[in-house]
């Protein structure tokens, strides 16, 4: 990933976070392995305990049911006329109906010597509540962190669920084809040039390529967006697409682990590894400010009991302080919030890679357009032939025999137009020189298309094009023999995204194009983009966005966005690289930070938007439950605050931080903002006689 923001971390059994890092770092390699496969070191107890003790939370309908009679129970033992022992015992019950479960991991974390465990402490600080006589407040520590467990547990369900509905994407079994005869297999069993049968209604288990049949496959469940498209033989067959109306079989290019569907999924699953440098900030504060609690509790416990003789009234406080040392609450506000975001993305075929893309992505007010795929459809037309000496068909079969074998759109649309087949010609030492051309030897000539550059760098003179559009120069033993004219339509709905992107915080839009710069700044002018670089190959591109990424204002960021068919390695060196229209191209969703898998570039402001809403939740939650601790801390200390007060106080922050993360999950998109079209037509008025400059 980005090597601007690359975090490098010593290698560890357990996603324990590097605390070392001060920006946004996105990690180089992405390795997501499984957090339950990952056991912890015992040198790193306190933060294992800290953090990651409630990744493997369930929620419990007979836990709240159990919470909830305790709580009534504290309440109705308030109440009661009781004193003595009898008044002990009857607040005992719900404190061990709450917290049974903790007094049995307190007990563990303590046999392990992990004195600052979670479970341990708030197990302390409930004994100690009681020996000074605060049984309300021992009971209600228990009941109120059983509850508060119980609503995180409930956010990290529906997260689950968002997360769970992609599974289908990837089926578990596989029609798998052998000598006629289909058999079912485990799809994580196909291995590169299996055969499988696809029945309509079922979904393809990893990506290949059709060898027999015809029919319709159904994008919408891999996209989030309607999509479907016909198939025949030779077609690409997408992993995670419904096969609709026929049977067909499909040859297997990739294991399913590897395949598009399995990418997202993983992606989904595993965001929360990769932390924003909110939380490692919020970490790297707690592990400082947790033992220091802690100590100072008990020094609040001892040193006034010793000089004023009163040990129940300060033995209660610092119980008080006990449950405020546990901090999890305040890093699980953040992790939840960009969990809830990722996962409401990746239901709608939006990809983050971890909660740094998206605080990154929050923070981009620089956004870099590649032109072809993007802005534009990516599907070339030839518009017009120039042959000079030549006959039409003649210079259009040559540009095509030598085009046969690029996966540029351009050079598909010739191919296309040239009806050039690789068994119609011999071609030979074929050199394609990205952002250039093509060079190959063709029945004994070499035959080099390309654009301008390329026949400028040879030393051979072209005509100059002389009707709008890019042109295709082509020349035979450095004769030339004339231009093709290629043109490619605005995507739909493009100016309204990018008009849209501004409205949301985006200050600068730049399109960068290996286009000729007639076209690029036509396209430019048209969608209004502050910058616009024309004529440059993949490394100039890189080059470019390296320049403007030096000179961004300070705690921003710059966001590339390409469709990852040619501008792989300008995703790579941008700070959030944002890969459009993917679905069917595994290896744009591999390099790319943000995966957009619909070919819709209004899924682009969404993607911004979500990033943005997540990284103000985000806040919002630090702040809140930041707040709510130093409040009980300081009132709780001097006490102003009981036990009781104290306990509700830290839940209620609780029940907060899950509420606002739940929002996210269901948040649906405003429809968009009148304003974008007023300013559409405005901007069409003051600009209808303008040039773009």
């Amino acid at each position: 990933m980005s090597k601007h923001l690359a975090h490098k971390e010593k290698p560890k059994k357990k996603p324990v976070v590097d605390y070392s890092a001060r920006e946004i770092k996105i990690p180089e390699k992405r390795q997501r392995a499984k957090a339950k496969s990952q056991a912890p070191k015992q040198e790193d107890s306190f933060q294992t305990a800290m953090l990651n003790k409630t990744l493997d939370r369930k929620f419990s309908v007979s836990d709240l049911a159990l919470t909830g009679i305790a709580l009534i129970l504290l309440v109705v033992a308030c109440f009661l006329p009781t004193s003595g022992l009898v008044r002990l015992l009857t607040f005992l019950v719900p404190f061990l109906l709450a917290g049974y479960s903790y007094l049995f991991e307190a007990f563990q974390e303590a046999f392990m010597g992990i004195v600052l465990g979670r479970e341990l402490i708030v197990t302390v600080a409930g004994l100690m509540a009681f020996c000074a006589g605060s049984y309300a407040g021992g009971a209600a520590i228990m009941i109120f962190l059983k509850l508060s467990d119980s609503v995180l547990a409930y956010a990290e369900m529906l997260q689950a669920e968002k997360v769970g509905s992609l599974y289908t994407l990837r089926p578990e079994r596989a029609n798998l084809v052998k000598e006629n005869r289909v058999s079912v297999v485990k799809a994580e069993t196909l291995e590169k040039d299996d055969v499988v049968e696809i029945y309509p209604g079922e979904t393809i288990p990893t990506d290949g390529v059709v060898i027999d049949g015809t029919s319709v496959l159904d994008a919408s469940a891999l996209i989030g967006s309607s999509l479907s498209f016909p198939v025949a033989a030779g077609s690409k067959a997408i992993s995670g697409c419904v096969n609709t109306t026929a049977p067909i079989r499909v040859r297997v290019e990739t294991e399913q682990k590897n395949a598009v569907c399995s990418t997202v999924l993983r992606s989904a699953e595993n965001s929360w590894m990769h932390k924003s440098s909110q939380e490692r900030l919020i970490q790297k504060v707690i592990s400082f400010a947790a033992p220091a609690l802690v100590i100072a509790a008990f020094l609040l416990a001892i040193i006034p009991s010793i000089t004023t003789g009163d040990w129940r009234t300060w033995l209660s406080r610092a119980a008080v302080i006990l449950t405020v040392s546990q901090l999890y609450s305040v890093v699980q506000s953040v992790k939840l919030v960009y969990d809830s975001a990722a996962a409401y993305a990746a239901a709608r075929g939006i990809v983050f890679k971890g909660h740094d893309v998206l605080e990154a992505l929050s923070r981009a007010e620089t956004l870099v357009f590649d032109k072809t795929g993007t802005v534009t459809e990516g599907r070339y037309q030839i518009k017009d032939v120039f042959p000079k000496g030549v006959s039409e068909g003649q210079l259009l079969f040559l540009a095509g025999a030598a085009e046969l074998n690029s996966q540029h759109p351009i050079a598909k649309a010739i191919v296309a137009a040239s009806g050039a087949y690789a068994s119609d010609v011999q071609v030979l030492d074929v050199e394609e020189t990205p952002g250039r051309g093509v060079c190959a030897f063709i029945d004994g000539r070499n035959v080099y298309v390309g654009n301008a550059a390329m026949m400028e760098e040879r030393g051979i003179e072209y005509d100059l094009p002389t009707v709008p559009g890019s042109a295709i120069h082509v020349s035979v033993d450095n004769r030339y023999i004339g231009h093709i004219i290629v043109d490619d339509a605005l995507r739909d709905g493009a100016f309204d995204a990018i008009e849209e992107l501004r409205i949301s915080g985006m200050k600068t839009s730049v399109l960068v194009t290996g286009d000729v710069h007639s076209s690029a700044r036509k396209i430019a002018s048209v969608l209004n983009f502050d910058l616009v670089k024309a004529e440059l190959s993949p490394k100039e591109k890189c080059s470019a966005v390296e320049y403007l990424m030096t000179n961004r204002n300070v705690n921003t960021t710059l966001a590339f966005v390409g469709d990852g068919i040619c501008d792989t390695e300008v995703l790579k060196c941008a700070t959030v690289g944002i890969a459009m229209g993917c679905y069917d191209k595994p290896e744009a969703v591999d390099v790319s930070d943000v995966a957009i898998l619909a070919p819709d570039i209004h899924m682009l402001p969404k993607a911004y938007q979500v990033a943005e809403r997540a990284a103000a939740a985000a806040f919002l939650n630090t702040i809140v439950c930041g707040a709510v601790k130093i409040m009980v801390l300081i009132f709780g200390a001097a006490g102003v605050f009981g036990l009781p007060f104290a306990a509700f106080a830290q839940f209620a922050a609780v029940a907060f931080e899950a509420f606002n993360a739940m929002r996210i999950l269901r948040y649906e998109e405003n429809r968009q903002k009148p304003r974008v079209k007023w300013r559409k037509e405005r901007w069409k008025n003051e600009r209808s006689d303008e040039s773009f400059i």
